[in-house]
């Protein structure tokens, strides 16, 4: 059985994109974790990507601007050498010049991003709470998220990940936004990406706290239940009696 990484490449006209793939999963009677680096790039923004993931959760990725190693799992390491990952982003780049002198420039096919709003913890109505808006499972890796909260721009306490890449070749990524939740207020996650048809497409979340059981509808339903089975003693009772009576009666004959 090979246990060398696979390495796949992936030439897209349109959007002169060259993906590299590199996957090394765990051998053995046991599933093991899956190992991944990913390296893409592009000409539109962003130009291009490295990371490094453990079961597609992001252990760093080499911040290509400003030449340095962004640790999100930092108990996987502490060091990397960012000139490593732009040697490799500097091949891809190469090698996407060539591929576009040799293409026919044909299109990609945009895939359109699935969209979901939800909090990190339940809520409280008052108390600070995580906003997470996850768009996946789309292609290219460009896309623009924004928050809105009522209608108007919001960017305190709002952070992006970058593009997470999936098995299947798409693409998945989280905009969060950090909020004190009150009842009335609407917010609404923005994305624009080429695969929507209608940019850009938004997705609603309004605070609603956790239902609870009103105190006289825990007391009737409390009632009930003693109700119901104080019912079945007694008919438990009669029954046995009823059992006795005529096992008596049965003997006298």
């Amino acid at each position: 059985m090979n246990n060398m990484p696979q390495r796949q490449h992936l030439h897209l006209g349109y959007l002169y994109l060259i993906c590299v793939l590199i996957m090394s999963p765990s051998q053995g009677i046991e599933v093991g974790n899956v190992f991944t680096q990913s390296d893409f790039y592009q000409t539109q923004e962003p130009t291009g990507e490295f990371m490094f993931q453990i079961d597609q959760d992001e252990i760093f990725h080499v911040d290509l601007e400003e030449k340095q190693t962004r640790w999100r799992l930092p108990e996987f390491g502490d060091s990397f050498d960012a000139a490593g990952a732009l040697q490799e982003i500097a091949l891809l780049k190469h090698n996407l010049e060539v591929a576009r002198n040799r293409s026919n420039n044909a299109k990609a096919t945009n895939v359109a991003p699935e969209m979901y709003v939800f909090t990190k913890e339940p809520v409280v109505l008052g108390e600070p709470s995580t906003l997470i808006c996850l768009t996946a499972k789309f292609f290219p890796p460009v896309m623009k998220m924004s928050w809105l909260k009522n209608n108007q721009p919001v960017t305190d306490g709002v952070s992006e990940t970058d593009f997470y890449p999936a098995p299947d070749g798409s693409f998945s990524i989280f905009l969060y936004v950090v909020l004190i939740p009150k009842q009335g207020d609407v917010y609404t996650c923005s994305v624009e990406h080429a695969g929507l048809s209608v940019n850009p497409t938004n997705k609603f979340w309004r605070p609603e706290p956790p239902r609870h059981v009103s105190e006289t509808s825990e007391n009737i339903v409390c009632g009930l239940g003693l109700a119901f089975g104080l019912c079945g003693i007694i008919t438990g009772i009669a029954l046995i009696c009823k059992g006795k009576k005529n096992m008596t009666q049965g003997r006298g004959h």
